[in-house]
């Protein structure tokens, strides 16, 4: 690379890219002008001597050598987030902003948390992100939010995980479905029904799929939708069976709906406070921490128990 330095901002455009995958994305996203970011892109390219992205099709792809600044830029601001979080700990400041980006399921149970918890701080603002594992592995990856709530945790980065919660999969029906009468469901039966299932990213549907290769079982998957109410409005409209978190249920509002006592569910996984070891804690994300493992399990539960 020649003397001249990357700048802040394409270093900036350069995750967007990664986390878009398109150049009108990273635009709209980043509200600027697509001819801008084009613009600076292959300044970026000039300057490396070397391509830093591919696209097929409509689709655009970093080459080893994006991949390569990408791991620049990511440290970069990593570095710019520690030397925040020092100076503001040095003013002992009380209010700040905490950023967290959770699965979509999680969504369910994290406003009842934060809730408890910007009762206690106030003066905190809170950014939460929501999306499938997917989004919330690529958002780890960039290194741009305290905490992270998810399974299935990536083996390439370095984290800190607090076991928090247990997660059920369970196997939901319309009230007046006819395997609602059987006092158990086989696998083999299950599957001769149709399947309303989660997109491709989903930590849902990844937990799924493989449960279900372990045993040799195909579901008839008639429909994919990307969102947990929309799955459960279609379910409760007699358009098939799904597998979804019981937390969907415990929190949600969707009348009309049962889970089956099938065989071998629910299917169990953990879910994780995650936090990357080379980001600093603010104070504010301390503070959370401690929350979350002395008070977070008990609130969850009450509200459960309330409900009922």
């Amino acid at each position: 690379m020649q003397s001249r330095r990357p700048t802040l901002r394409q270093l900036e455009l350069l995750q967007a890219l990664e986390r878009h995958k398109s150049i009108s994305l990273v635009a709209q996203q980043l509200h600027i002008s697509q001819p801008s970011v084009s613009i600076q892109l292959k300044q970026l390219k000039e300057l490396v001597g070397l391509p830093i992205y591919q696209q097929y099709g409509k689709t655009v792809t970093l080459t080893d050598a994006g991949k390569e600044l990408l791991k620049c830029a990511n440290e970069v601001f990593t570095s710019f987030h520690n030397l925040n979080v020092a100076l503001d700990d040095l003013k002992n400041l009380s209010a700040g902003s905490l950023k967290l980006c959770v699965v979509s399921t999680a969504k369910y149970v994290l406003p009842l948390l934060l809730g408890a918890f910007c009762k206690k701080h106030p003066k905190v603002d809170v950014d939460l992100k929501v999306g499938n594992r997917k989004e919330v592995k690529e958002r780890l990856e960039a290194n741009e939010d305290d905490f992270y709530f998810f399974s299935q945790l990536p083996t390439n980065i370095e984290v800190k995980k607090t076991p928090f919660l247990t997660n059920e999969l369970v196997v939901i029906a319309p009230a007046n479905h006819e395997l609602n009468l059987q006092e158990q469901v086989s696998l083999a039966r299950l599957s001769h029904y149709p399947f309303i299932m989660r997109e491709a990213g989903s930590g849902t549907r990844r937990t799924i799929e493989e449960f279900c290769q372990e045993r040799g079982v195909t579901l008839n998957e008639k429909m994919t939708i990307e969102s947990n109410e929309a799955i459960k409005y279609a379910v409760a409209s007699g358009l098939g069976l799904s597998i979804l978190s019981r937390h969907t249920l415990d929190y949600g509002d969707v009348p009309g709906l049962v889970k089956l006592n099938v065989k071998e569910f629910p299917i169990c996984n953990q879910w994780y406070l995650v936090q990357r070891k080379d980001r600093q804690q603010s104070l504010i994300a301390k503070a959370f921490e401690s929350f979350m493992k002395e008070q977070g399990l008990s609130i969850l539960e009450k509200s459960v128990a309330d409900k009922r």
